[in-house]
C-alpha cells in the first residue's frame, strides 16, 4: 500500500449556534456600509475559511502540545531551507456553513479617532450583522492516509470539537467587542475504516446513520492565560445605547436590540473602558501610556500600524429594565434658549429598583500582564462606584451603574466579590489580598 493511500474517513456534523451577532463582510455596500456575505439566493453563510483559519490559529497559539505532524492535518504551503516551495494538502476539510435559521439586522456605528478617542466628523456608518440565535449546518471531513498518525489526527479533531462545544471560538469581525461567539451542538461523528468492506459501502452511499455523539479520543490541553471578570450591576437611573429608527412612529432614538432583546454591545463598553484606562495611566504618569493602551485594546486606521488587541468584552442582554419615551428639546448653548423646531424624543431603558441586577459586563484579557490586570481592576472600581457611565446621554445622568457582584479568575484563582450593607464581602480572604496586590501594580509598584 502506498504511503498516500486513503485508509479511512472521519465525518463530523452538527449545528453551529451564534451566541452573539456575527459580521463577515462581503465587500459590498449597496444597502449598508458593511454587508455580510450572502449566497446567490441572498442567504447569509459562513465561509469555511473563516472558521478553519480561527481554529488553526487558536490551536497553534494555545495548545500546550504541538505534535510534529500537525501540519499534515492542517496542510501548508511554504518554502523549505533550499527556498523551494513545498505544499501539502490539508487532511481536514470543512464545508461552507449554510443557515438553518438566520436573520440579518442593520446596526449603527461611529468611527472613533484613534488618537483622541472621539467621534470623527462624518464618521457615522452602518453595518449588517447576523443576529445571535442563528444556526448553521457544520460538516467536517478528515481524510486518513497510510502515512498519517491517526491518533494525532483524532486528538486535533477532538480539540477543535471541544473548543466549539465550550464556546471558546469567535469568528468574523469585531470579535474583541463580543461579536462572532459560537457554540457547537447536536454533534454526530461517523468513522469509516476502508479496510472494512461494510464501511467502504457506507462511505460510497454517504450513509452516516452509524454514528456517535463524541469522538473516542482525548483532546490536547489548551493553555489559556486569561484574566477574567464577570461583573453584575444595577442601573441607577436609566441607560440608552442609541439605535436610530427609520419608522415615522418610532422615537428619534431607541436602545439597541438583538434578536428582539435589549443588549449592551461590547463596542459601547469597550470604548468607555479604553478611555478611562488611558486616563488612569496618564494620571499616574506612566510612560508610553497611549502605546500601552493600543497594545492592550488594539488600534486601526489610516497611516497607522494596525494591531489586534488582547482584551475581549462580550455583548450581553439587558434584563429587568423597561423602555419609556422621554420628550426633550435642544437648547441653544449661546442664548440658553430653546431652538425652534428642535423637539426630539428618546426611549431609554428605566429601572424600577436601584438594587436589581440588570447589566452584566464580561471582560477577558488574553496573555495578560500583571499591570494590565491591575489597570482593568482600577476601571472595574470606577464602574462599581458609579464613576464611569456607559452608553449615550451621559450628560443627563444616564448609564450610571452600581456594583452588585463580580467573579474574577486569574492564574488558577477564583474570587467572588459581593456588595453588602457593610461593604464588600469576599469569598476567599487570601485571594482577596492577592487581588489587591495585583491592583496595586499601577500605583508605585508598576510591574512590566
Amino acid at each position: 500500500m502506498e504511503p498516500t493511500s486513503v485508509v479511512g474517513k472521519i465525518v463530523v456534523t452538527g449545528d453551529l449556534h451564534l451566541i452573539s451577532p456575527l459580521i463577515i463582510g462581503s465587500g459590498q455596500n449597496e444597502f449598508a456600509d458593511i454587508e455580510v456575505i450572502k449566497d446567490s439566493d441572498g442567504n447569509p453563510f459562513i465561509p469555511a475559511t473563516s472558521l478553519v483559519g480561527v481554529l488553526k490559529h487558536y490551536f497553534y497559539e494555545n495548545s500546550s502540545v504541538i505534535p510534529d505532524n500537525a501540519d499534515l492535518f492542517w496542510g501548508f504551503s511554504r518554502k523549505n531551507e533550499q527556498k523551494k516551495q513545498e505544499s501539502v494538502q490539508s487532511a481536514f476539510i470543512c464545508h461552507d456553513l449554510f443557515p438553518i435559521t438566520a436573520n440579518i439586522k442593520i446596526r449603527d456605528g461611529v468611527k472613533i479617532d484613534p488618537k483622541w478617542q472621539v467621534a470623527q466628523d462624518t464618521g457615522k456608518y452602518d453595518y449588517e450583522v447576523i443576529e445571535n440565535g442563528a444556526k448553521f449546518k457544520l460538516y467536517w471531513e478528515v481524510t486518513l492516509r497510510n502515512i498519517h498518525d491517526q491518533n494525532t489526527f483524532k486528538k486535533i479533531l477532538k480539540t477543535n470539537i471541544e473548543l466549539l462545544k465550550k464556546g471558546n471560538i469567535s469568528i468574523g469581525a469585531k470579535t474583541n467587542s463580543g461579536f462572532g461567539k459560537c457554540k457547537l451542538k447536536k454533534i454526530s461523528v461517523s468513522e469509516f475504516d476502508f479496510g472494512n468492506k461494510a464501511d467502504v459501502l457506507r462511505w460510497l452511499k454517504q450513509d452516516f446513520s452509524v454514528s456517535k455523539k463524541s469522538l473516542d479520543s482525548d483532546a490536547y490541553p489548551i493553555n489559556d492565560n486569561i484574566f477574567y471578570i464577570d461583573a453584575r450591576f444595577a442601573v441607577k437611573n436609566s441607560i440608552i445605547i442609541r439605535s436610530y429608527s427609520e419608522e415615522a412612529y418610532m422615537p428619534d432614538a431607541t436602545s439597541i436590540q438583538s434578536n428582539g432583546k435589549y443588549v449592551l454591545p461590547g463596542t459601547s463598553v469597550k470604548g468607555a473602558i479604553r478611555h478611562r484606562a488611558l486616563k488612569i495611566l496618564k494620571t499616574l504618569d506612566i510612560e508610553n501610556a497611549e502605546t500601552r493602551i493600543n497594545e492592550l485594546f488594539g488600534i486601526a486606521g489610516k497611516k497607522i500600524d494596525s494591531r489586534k488587541g488582547r482584551i475581549l468584552i462580550e455583548e450581553r442582554e439587558i434584563i429587568k429594565l423597561e423602555p419609556a419615551i422621554q420628550n426633550r428639546i435642544k437648547i441653544d448653548r449661546f442664548t440658553s434658549g430653546t431652538i425652534k423646531t428642535a423637539l426630539f424624543n428618546s426611549m431609554p431603558l428605566w429601572n424600577s429598583d436601584q438594587n436589581t441586577e440588570s447589566i452584566t459586563i464580561i471582560i477577558k484579557i488574553r496573555k495578560y500582564k500583571k499591570w494590565e490586570a491591575g489597570l482593568i481592576l482600577q476601571v472595574l472600581k470606577d464602574l462599581w462606584s458609579e464613576d464611569l457611565p456607559i452608553g449615550g446621554e451621559k450628560n443627563v445622568g444616564r448609564g450610571v451603574l452600581k456594583g452588585i457582584s463580580a467573579r474574577i479568575k486569574w492564574d488558577g484563582k477564583d474570587l467572588t466579590i459581593e456588595q453588602g450593607e457593610n461593604g464588600l464581602a469576599f469569598s476567599d480572604g487570601t485571594h482577596a489580598k492577592e487581588l489587591a496586590q495585583l491592583a496595586e501594580t499601577l500605583g508605585g509598584k508598576y510591574d512590566e
